[in-house]
């Protein structure tokens, strides 16, 4: 069965003019600035993994909460020996203290048997470790010389006080934070809502009745780009080139959305209908398409104040666009600290030379390898912006400049797939 053809898309309105790759990232570091503030809500500490936090944490009680003891031995008071100038000295066992028990004040003239994480007795202002003494008949033989107060104690508030600021808000949280969490008897957290990210791609050949079908591929890469962030992803793949029920699929999701994504369908082709679609809904075009390459067709618009990202339909165009463009932004639109762009960057030797366009960022794949005490960056071969096996063989992108020429052995930076 052969689909029918659209009509030829007429009557456009004219659109902003191609912006360079600057531009394009100061456009969306101002819009960011005139978004709402995410929603915040109260979740169990056992469920903030991941998240981040909406308000100023705070150290409900001083940590340690007493004066504790640093390891398993004996407890006592210096004052106690007053000869320290004799070899060893003899002081009577009394007491049996564990983590948890709340001891009686220490009595003068004796020692204390004390486990680790246990509160010190009132009065006592030494620990001697366990392998350190002997005990004969009831009686702790002690070295004068390993007599000092304060030792192997941990004292109360040495790693912060009440009140202590303890993570500010926009922290994301994971094990580290849950813990100290935990330790304050926190049960709720206050976090920011996770980002609603609506996915639609469209196309004739991604129907299965098409006569030739294509696995339709963009709309998994994103998702599982984005909800490695945690966001909450919803997509759609509209079947067709009907600007009817591409309509109406973006009307759906963005009613559940905080920002939109399309895929595919915003070059100048017959059937490329994200442009009419998103101007018969009403919406406004930021910029229209990028100098950078892959990604040129690349285009920001707004319906209402909900950000559009109208991604170019080859899956690596697609990623790359991803990675530089929609990444960084969700990453501030959903509170995340602001960090320098070199923080996520890794910095090495080009073992290669590349020519770019004069008038467009370019963006390669490249792998990562430590050489001595540098990094080296070799380049990936790819056949163009629809190939994704270069990314599976690649750590990271190179973004290369408009008419910079980079020469093997130049000092370059790429953003990396992961941590390297």
């Amino acid at each position: 069965m052969h689909l029918p053809r659209p009509s030829a898309v007429i009557g456009h309105t004219p659109a902003p003019s191609m912006v360079e790759y600057e531009q394009a990232q100061s456009i969306l570091s101002a819009l960011i600035k005139t978004l709402p503030v995410p929603e915040v809500e109260y979740i169990p500490v056992s469920q903030a993994d991941g998240r981040i936090l909406a308000r100023d944490l705070y150290a409900l009680s001083p940590r340690p909460e007493a004066d504790i003891s640093a390891m398993d031995g004996y407890a006592f008071c210096c004052a106690d020996i007053p000869d320290t100038s004799v070899h060893t000295t003899a002081i009577p066992l009394r007491d049996y203290v564990v983590a948890g028990d709340q001891p009686e004040p220490h009595q003068k003239g004796t020692a204390a048997t004390i486990l680790t994480g246990a509160r010190l007795p009132a009065g006592a202002n030494c620990v001697i470790a366990r392998e350190r003494v002997q005990i004969s008949n009831g009686m702790l033989q002690l070295t004068p010389s390993d007599i000092a107060v304060g030792k192997n104690i941990r004292l109360t508030g040495e790693e912060f006080s009440a009140g202590a600021l303890l993570y500010a808000a926009r922290q994301k949280l994971d094990w580290r934070h849950i813990a100290l969490l935990v330790s304050q008897n926190v049960k709720q957290v206050a976090v920011y809502k996770p980002c609603r990210v609506g996915v639609v791609a469209s196309g004739a050949e991604f129907a299965p009745n098409a006569p030739d079908c294509r696995a339709e591929i963009n709309t998994p890469i994103l998702q599982a780009m984005l909800q490695s962030r945690g966001v909450h992803v919803l997509s759609r793949v509209v079947g067709s080139d009907s600007q009817q029920e591409l309509l109406e699929a973006i009307t759906e999701l963005a009613a559940h959305s905080d920002i939109l994504i399309t895929t595919g369908g915003i070059s100048v082709g017959q059937t490329d209908n994200v442009l009419p679609v998103m101007e018969r809904l009403g919406a406004s075009c930021v910029f229209r398409r990028v100098k950078i390459r892959p990604g040129k067709p690349f285009t920001l618009m707004l319906l209402g104040q909900k950000p559009v990202f109208c991604l170019p339909g080859n899956p690596g165009a697609t990623a790359i666009c991803a990675q530089f463009f929609v990444l960084p932004f969700l990453r501030l639109f959903m509170g995340f600290k602001p960090e320098l762009s070199a923080s996520a960057l890794i910095g090495g030797r080009s073992n290669f030379a590349f020519t770019p366009a004069p008038d467009a960022t370019c963006f390669v794949p490249v792998t990562y390898a430590q050489s001595g005490k540098e990094g080296v960056f070799s380049l990936v071969p790819s056949q163009g912006a629809s190939d994704i096996l270069c990314f599976s063989r690649a750590d990271g992108i190179l973004r290369i400049p408009a008419g910079h020429n980079l020469q093997v052995g130049d000092w370059c930076y790429a953003n990396p797939f992961h941590p390297v």
